[in-house]
């Protein structure tokens, strides 16, 4: 599973992630910063790429509007620092592969905190 970090996140966050063997990217390092979500969402469709944010409601708009995506990956905590935004999205990480996901295809993840996940199947 390859992850895309939209801009609410920081990108140090992207290499935490592939220090941890994730591969990841951010959009401020692929000339995205500033893109729309839409544009955000097509780049990653295009590369089958999970984005994972915090702008909950306009992504969950976006992965309603198609018949299948790669997936979502939302934290739910807003005002979160660099490190908590990596322990979060660690967390969820490790539960989708303790839970036996080895993909998120037409599924979001929602990480409400470290200890709190549910996955939801968008469209479906």
């Amino acid at each position: 599973m390859q992850l895309l970090l939209d801009e609410n996140l920081s990108p140090r966050v992207a290499g935490w992630a592939q220090a941890a063997g994730w591969p990841a990217r951010c959009v401020a390092h692929i000339g995205l910063q500033g893109a729309s979500d839409e544009a955000v969402w097509e780049e990653a469709w295009r590369r089958d790429e999970v984005v994972v944010t915090i702008n909950a409601s306009d992504f969950l708009l976006l992965a309603r509007g198609v018949e299948v995506h790669p997936g979502l990956i939302v934290l739910r905590q807003s005002g979160l620092s660099r490190e908590e935004q990596w322990v979060h999205l660690a967390a969820g990480l490790r539960w989708l592969g303790e839970a036996g996901f080895d993909d998120l295809l037409n599924r979001v993840l929602v990480v409400n905190d470290p200890e709190s996940h549910v996955v939801l199947e968008i469209p479906g």
